[in-house]
């Protein structure tokens, strides 16, 4: 071909799974080796979580960082807290004891490190990978078509800055060193810092795709205030209230920002007696929230998705919970539901639950949390997906999905039920078998 005299040294940069539904929301399938379906969804190379105060951004933000980094062993962050709100020991809450992950965390707030610091810092890290490509580059299951050969890709970096909005600069910092809070030369402030940060967003996204980073950015979202009524500005963005505006965080960050997830209400999920709706054994009454949000942007998919996750105070993203709360939206897409609605048992595993004990229970039993997260991934591709170019088996009806699972003679559903659905750059503990080839392989079938 023509084309075949333009040669490329650029790896293929995925996005990076986090294991939750956020990943459709964000994704697509490629095939890969063997000709397994990959997930190409989650972490882009630069990704923003927004939302007014107490909707639980930095808890999102932190538990899709926390997964990704379970999934990939080798990965490191480099984290800046920017609110002295929490420490690198709030990571480990979000994963299981005995996988801690803040041994690979470079930790650092605003007290020691300012936003210029940390750019600097983040310069270092960018050029380091690029100079020594060799020690970060590693096979992926993701196939380059041309050539018929593994892609290579990047061990993922992760980066985050929390909140963006209220990062400072050295500049920044030096006016409240040098003026007094009413003095007139404070008056420029958020002009310099605008600056500052519309010249690192600038920046910042091309060096994240240089070098294999991911990077993750919480902003706080304020009122717009229109200065003429008689000729309101336009949303900030399409999927954004026409209310809504992104504060302090520089004119380039919705332009630049590949993803945009927008938490747009939280609100503490408690039962007819006011008691914790989805306890567990270690559970307080005002634990779990269920937080709702909406894409407002994604490169990767459709922008305008609207999801519910449900959080805990403590553990970050419940994924169990969340998966349920799904499906019960949507009719209890796969579930069988008895005892006037108090019981459910997934279709693809014959084990019931309650709202009361289905996080202890998915915390023992991985075959019923497997179950649960592959009925909800059907559930969101047959709902919320463009499926026109997809294969036809996408639209399985969930009562068929569920039965050719417990006849399945190559697979058996203990296999396919202990498997997981998330690639990494590492080997991994579990056989990976997508939704995508769990249905081609029962579509295969007589």
């Amino acid at each position: 071909m023509l084309l075949d005299i333009i040669k490329s040294n650029i790896p293929f940069q995925p996005y990076i799974n986090t294991g939750t539904l956020f990943d459709y929301a964000t994704g697509k399938f490629r095939q890969g080796i063997d000709g397994r379906w990959l997930l190409d969804g989650g972490f882009s190379p630069c990704n923003g979580i927004a939302g007014r105060a107490q909707t639980f951004k930095s808890s999102l933000a932190l538990s899709f960082l926390a997964g990704a980094m379970s999934i990939h062993p080798h990965a490191e962050c480099f984290a800046y807290e920017t609110e002295n709100a929490y420490g690198v020991e709030r990571f480990n809450d979000l994963v299981p004891k005995d996988h801690p992950i803040s041994d690979r965390i470079v930790f650092k707030n605003s007290t020691v490190c300012s936003l210029s610091d940390f750019y600097e810092e983040y310069t270092k890290i960018t050029e380091e990978k690029i100079s020594h490509r060799k020690d970060y580059l590693v096979e992926s299951p993701f196939i380059d078509p041309r050539s018929g050969k593994p892609c290579k890709i990047w061990i993922p970096t992760f980066v985050i800055i929390d909140s963006y909005s209220r990062a400072r600069s050295d500049k920044g910092d030096q006016q409240y060193l040098t003026n007094s809070v009413d003095d007139s030369g404070m008056n420029t402030l958020w002009l310099s810092e605008g600056n500052v940060k519309t010249r690192i967003m600038s920046d910042l996204p091309n060096r994240a795709a240089k070098a294999g980073l991911y990077v993750i950015l919480t902003a706080h979202v304020g009122d717009k205030k229109d200065l003429d009524p008689y000729n309101k500005a336009p949303k900030q963005l399409q999927y954004m209230k026409n209310m809504d505006r992104l504060k302090n965080v520089g004119s380039n960050f919705e332009f630049l920002v590949t993803s945009l997830l927008q938490t747009i209400k939280a609100e503490t999920m408690l039962d007819s007696n006011k008691q914790c709706e989805y306890p567990n054994t270690y559970s307080t009454n005002v634990e779990v929230n269920k937080v709702d949000t909406t894409l407002v942007r994604c490169k990767n998919n459709s922008s305008g998705m609207q999801m519910s996750f449900v959080v805990s105070q403590y553990q970050g993203i419940l994924n169990s919970v969340t998966n349920f709360l799904f499906l019960k939206s949507n009719k209890a897409y796969g579930l069988d539901v008895t005892g006037n609605n108090t019981s459910f048992t997934p279709k693809l595993y014959n084990k019931s639950f309650t709202r009361k004990t289905i996080r202890d229970l998915t915390d023992k039993d991985y075959a019923l949390y497997r179950a649960l997260e592959l009925t909800a991934q059907l559930c969101f591709i047959q709902k919320l997906w463009n499926t026109s170019r997809a294969p036809e088996y996408v639209h399985m009806p969930v009562n068929t999905f569920a039965e050719k699972i417990a006849t399945c003679k190559s697979y058996t559903a203990d296999r396919i039920l202990q498997s997981t659905g998330v690639w990494s750059t590492s080997k991994q503990e579990r056989e990976r078998l997508t939704i995508m080839d769990i249905l081609s392989i029962l579509a295969s079938e007589k």
